[in-house]
């Protein structure tokens, strides 16, 4: 296997659901993925603390819940300059292939598409900020 396949994903986010985990990591070749809880989000220095009510009621990782993972390491941002606006905001539609967000990574921007169509509905990276390759940047609800 030379890395982690959306089936593989989808497969191990319902592992999480069914055996109820707080966070399950794989590593797969050169490939890392982190599945967390949003419980296990909401108390995590290294990201955005969520609202109580996500943390208690966030949106199940499931067949309609599609993670939006990093393509290569680097610097995440959310627009294509500090001055305008963000490709998109939570609660915004999108269609598969619509650009979502930029990675820089050597000096180069590369785009970040949307991997289904769907509504944004939680966005994990904060902009500005250092990811890993296939680091889940956003979920789309389908």
């Amino acid at each position: 296997m030379n890395g982690i396949s959306n089936e593989d994903l989808r497969w191990l986010l319902e592992l999480v659901e069914q055996e109820e985990l707080a966070e399950i990591e794989v590593h797969v070749g050169e490939s890392e993925v982190i599945v967390r809880t949003s419980e296990t989000l909401a108390s995590s220095s290294l990201r955005p603390q969520a609202s109580e009510d996500q943390a208690q009621h966030g949106p199940e990782l499931d067949e309609h819940h599609i993670p939006v993972l990093s393509p290569l390491a680097g610097v995440f941002y959310r627009g294509p300059s500090p001055d305008v606006e963000p490709f998109v905001a939570t609660g915004d539609e999108v269609v598969y292939g619509d650009t979502i967000g930029v990675i820089e990574a050597m000096k180069l921007f590369n785009e970040v598409p949307a991997p289904a169509t769907g509504v944004i509905g939680n966005i994990l990276a904060e902009d500005g900020q250092q990811i890993a390759a296939d680091e889940v940047l956003m979920i789309i609800e389908t």
